[in-house]
């Protein structure tokens, strides 16, 4: 077979292309180093000290907006919400209404003593007083027995907005 040039010289071979497989193998060669550092830089980050950290702090800030849905959009409402979870007896859920670690011990500590009627009494014949602390306005729940004024809890308003029991 004959193979005719544009020059209309006769060829006996087609052109050979090495310069264009070279420069593909090269290409994918390139790629793949430059895959390579990016897994490897990948790899160092997740492993790094600081990405640990962000990671700890991420599941913190769920943890946090987590216990922030218990509570109430005013400190009347979170007082509501605690007396009537103590009055059915649940103190699992009165203890989401502020630090679950005090609140719980505590609740259950009233109950074996006897006393828990005396603190749903304060609950609903107590007053809130404004009380200006540390970090914005506070409140405190008080109930007035003989003239004098005895303080039953104090409430603090969270970063999500939801007030919250700081202790009682």
């Amino acid at each position: 077979m004959e193979t005719v040039n544009f020059d209309g010289k006769n060829i006996s071979e087609a052109p050979k292309a090495p310069r264009s497989k070279k420069l593909i193998w090269g290409g994918i060669i390139l790629a793949v180093l430059i895959l390579a550092v990016i897994g490897w830089q990948y790899w160092q980050y997740i492993n790094s000290p600081y990405y640990q950290q962000v990671k700890a702090v991420k599941i913190l800030e769920e943890m946090a907006k987590e216990s922030d849905k218990w509570g109430g959009k005013t400190p009347e409402e979170t007082v509501a919400l605690f007396r009537d979870a103590i009055k059915k007896g649940d103190f699992e859920l009165a203890s989401k209404y502020g630090r679950e670690e005090l609140i719980k011990p505590k609740l259950e500590q009233l109950k074996a003593s006897g006393k828990i009627d005396v603190l749903i009494n304060g609950l609903e014949n107590g007053e809130l007083e404004e009380n200006s602390g540390f970090g914005g306005s506070n409140f405190d729940l008080r109930v007035k027995e003989g003239g004098e004024k005895y303080w039953v809890m104090g409430l603090f308003k969270s970063e999500g907005g939801i007030w919250k029991i700081a202790e009682f």
